[in-house]
């Protein structure tokens, strides 16, 4: 019985509790802005591929499912217009919806949730694994799994978002696979590694930043190391099954034509150019502040995780810093390269992804909104420096028995803050912000970009008014949508009038807008409706309510 508890089982034994806890609070989540177009990118590439077969009664279950999204949901992107959007989550699930012949939107969409929120704890899980294999501490490696998990922006996505935390998930996965292969150079490591990086890449395409890095590191092994024929050998077989795993699994690919593949990158830089309300001020996307990420990251990250994290990346940088220095070109001396172990190597390669990423981000006009919700991939990175951070500041207290309690308090009353934090902002924790912001401030920000609040608000409603509802929409959100996540049978109770108020009854808003609406009344509440109830968390503003007198 005594073997059970020992140290290195409790990760077990709170990914139990995790998988116990998720799927008690699941159902509490609403439904994010992009998941129909997620759930129809998968259809549309389901029948595309059974196209090419002769199973007439699943393609014919297919179109219906088509149909049905045609249907119901007609205002949402064509697919064909935005084709390159990976299918390794979205077609999978829609093959499982047909042959379970899944038809209640409650069901097929808490399906998606549950599959998301499973594949985040595996990635949790594996993240474990790394901090574990890089820093031979169990108790530190429990810490990084935990604040993995409870970095509060990420895990109220958890339970939905199948685009950004699934990419973080696949880029968590990725370096598991990377460290794996350093601690065993096997071809069946560097096959695994070529088949993660290529899921990653159509999952998102910043993920070839993952492989450009990881052949950036084989490079540098092949001018440091005697043996450059084996080097030779690993890039190439990297790469050819790289390729390989990209074609056979993205069929995107399989519709290009040759002036598609001259200009790949090109779609994915086209964008939306709506209007983003940032610190009080209206920009358009594609030309906002270079401060716009670094500010949104600093504001909804807890602190004490932030200022791990400038230490550990601090370290690491000064440490890489005196390797690069001190290379000797001649290569007598092994320490003078810029590894001297396998883990100063692996720290090299996150190093290289998180300087890509912000070289990017510096370089490239990208047309941002929702916060850094589709750069929630760097939370790796935060979470990777503050363990390395909390493992150096250990080391240090070692042998000071006083303090290294002092600061083992501290790391244990902070993560109980950080918890409850948690628990304060439920179901909501996609809107959380940190001791740094006032009430005042929140206010200069957008909140609710997911939309999140939609299905909360439409079940207030519904208590107070029993009849037939007229709902109107006062904010960039598709209000209807929210329906998916309510019984089939509640649907004609309600009525959604959109921008129409004159026929609307009540009136929503989670003040989200893609216009200026200090010079554009598209969403201005008339005067013949009053603000019914404002639905606020530790003075966050998540949405209000208004109705007609």
């Amino acid at each position: 019985m005594n073997s059970i508890f020992r140290k290195k089982n409790l990760i077990y034994f709170l990914v139990l509790l995790a998988v116990i806890t998720g799927f008690i609070i699941i159902d509490e989540y609403g439904i994010g802005i992009e998941e129909h177009f997620q759930r129809k990118s998968g259809f549309f590439w389901l029948n595309f591929l059974f196209n090419f077969t002769e199973l007439e009664f699943l393609k014919n279950q297919i179109l219906e499912k088509i149909n049905e999204i045609k249907q119901f949901t007609p205002n949402l992107y064509p697919i064909e217009k935005v084709p390159y959007y990976g299918v390794i989550f979205d077609l999978p699930l829609a093959l499982v919806e047909t042959l379970l012949k899944i038809d209640e939107p409650i069901d097929y969409f808490l399906l998606r949730h549950k599959i998301t929120f499973l594949f985040f704890l595996l990635s949790a899980y594996l993240f474990y694994k790394i901090i574990l294999l890089r820093f031979k501490s169990t108790y530190l490696a429990l810490f990084g799994f935990l604040i993995f998990i409870f970095s509060p922006r990420i895990f109220g996505n958890i339970f939905f978002d199948n685009k950004d935390i699934l990419f973080l998930s696949f880029l968590t996965i990725n370096f598991f696979y990377f460290q794996k292969y350093y601690e065993n150079k096997s071809i069946r490591n560097l096959i695994l590694v070529s088949l993660i990086c290529s899921i990653s890449t159509s999952t998102r395409i910043i993920g070839i930043l993952l492989p450009i890095s990881f052949i950036i590191l084989l490079l540098l092994q092949y001018l440091s190391d005697n043996n450059n024929k084996e080097s030779l050998k690993n890039f190439v077989i990297f790469l050819s099954f790289y390729f390989f795993f990209l074609l056979i699994h993205w069929p995107y690919l399989w519709t290009l034509s040759l002036s598609d593949w001259l200009n790949f990158f090109t779609p994915f830089f086209q964008a939306m150019n709506p209007t983003v309300y940032f610190d009080g001020q209206f920009y358009q996307s594609k030309f906002l502040p270079i401060s716009y990420l670094p500010t949104w990251i600093i504001l909804t990250t807890p602190i004490y995780i932030l200022l791990f994290f400038i230490v550990g990346f601090y370290k690491n940088l000064k440490r890489l810093l005196f390797r690069f220095v001190s290379i000797d070109s001649k290569k007598n001396i092994f320490k003078f390269d810029l590894w001297r172990s396998n883990h100063e190597k692996f720290d090299l390669l996150v190093f290289i992804n998180l300087f890509l990423i912000i070289l990017l981000y510096i370089s490239v006009k990208l047309a941002l909104l929702s916060g850094w919700r589709h750069f929630y991939f760097v939370n790796f990175f935060i979470i990777y420096y503050s363990c390395f951070s909390v493992y150096l500041v250990m080391f240090f207290l070692k042998n000071k028995n006083i303090l290294k309690k002092v600061f083992l308090f501290l790391l244990i009353l902070f993560l109980s803050i950080q918890i409850y934090d948690i628990f304060k902002y439920h179901p909501f924790q996609s809107s959380y912000f940190n001791n740094f912001v006032s009430d005042e401030k929140k206010l200069k920000f957008e909140i609710d970009t997911q939309s999140l609040s939609r299905v909360h608000a439409i079940k207030e409603i519904m208590k107070i008014d029993k009849d037939l509802i007229n709902l109107g929409t006062a904010s960039w959100t598709p209000l209807e949508d929210a329906r998916s996540m309510i019984p089939r049978k509640s649907w004609k109770k309600l009525n959604f009038v959109g921008t129409n108020f004159d026929n609307a009854d009540y009136i929503y808003s989670n003040h989200y807008y893609e216009v200026n609406y200090q010079i554009n009344n598209k969403y201005q509440i008339p005067k013949n409706f009053s603000l019914y109830k404002t639905f606020l968390i530790d003075g966050t503003r998540i949405y209000s309510i208004y109705k007609k007198n």
